[in-house]
């Protein structure tokens, strides 16, 4: 076939697809069903594609070379999250990772701590938005303070309690830095079948009674 033809027909299969995907509803089962067949297709990280790929990934924005978080709030918001370190980059399920961070926190947050998370994964149609499904995937959760286990008081597991860093609401005024600290990634038995291999952007947004406390995305690869 053509190779003009082949890119045509992609193009116009990837606009038909990211419209049903804007559109869909979660009671639209063949079109749920159409999104997440094509989540599941096994994906290559990008950066371990060759130059001879049929798309230039990089001249359409699809390329993730490397794990990258980025603040997508504003300098006024009152939780403040830097220097993260996520290792292996990418990062591999199951395996071993080492996590760090720093993060100040200006004001008390506590409940009703609500985050709106929305993520895509890279497919060879384009990013596609993965729907929320058992409370995986791009949702809305009312209350992150009701799905913390435990209670205040209840001592935190390590590393957190090994650095002082809360794990229950409410989360006090101070400055937490965890250094880069080694975690046991369990096997994804467990976890959906698209969070397994591929590029994915992360993006997520916590408020409270309406005021938006801290945004951030990030941008990773996963392997297994």
């Amino acid at each position: 076939m053509d190779r003009k033809l082949v890119f045509q027909s992609l193009f116009f299969a990837a606009i038909a697809v990211l419209f049903v995907a804007s559109a869909v509803k979660p009671s639209d089962e063949a079109s749920l069903r159409m999104i997440m067949d094509l989540l599941r297709v096994p994906q290559t990280p990008e950066r371990f594609k060759t130059e001879t790929n049929e798309v230039d990934f990089q001249s359409h924005g699809l390329q993730v070379m490397k794990f990258r978080w980025d603040n997508c709030g504003s300098a006024e918001d009152p939780v403040k999250v830097k220097n993260v370190t996520l290792l292996p980059d990418p990062v591999k399920l199951p395996g071993d990772a080492k996590l760090g961070f720093t993060a100040q926190i200006f004001t008390t947050v506590d409940s009703p701590l609500k985050a709106q998370v929305v993520i895509k994964k890279k497919t060879f149609l384009g990013w596609i938005e993965v729907p929320c499904i058992d409370n995986v995937g791009s949702c809305s959760y009312s209350d992150l303070c009701s799905k913390i286990p435990g209670k205040q008081g209840d001592t935190c597991p390590p590393p957190l309690s090994t650095y002082g860093i809360p794990c229950h609401c409410p989360f006090r005024v101070g400055n937490y830095t965890l250094p880069p600290t080694n975690v046991d990634i369990k096997s994804t038995g467990g976890l959906p079948s698209w969070l397994e291999n591929g590029d994915y952007q992360v993006q997520a947004t916590v408020s409270s009674n309406g005021t938006r406390l801290a945004c951030y995305k990030a941008e990773l690869s996963l392997t297994s």
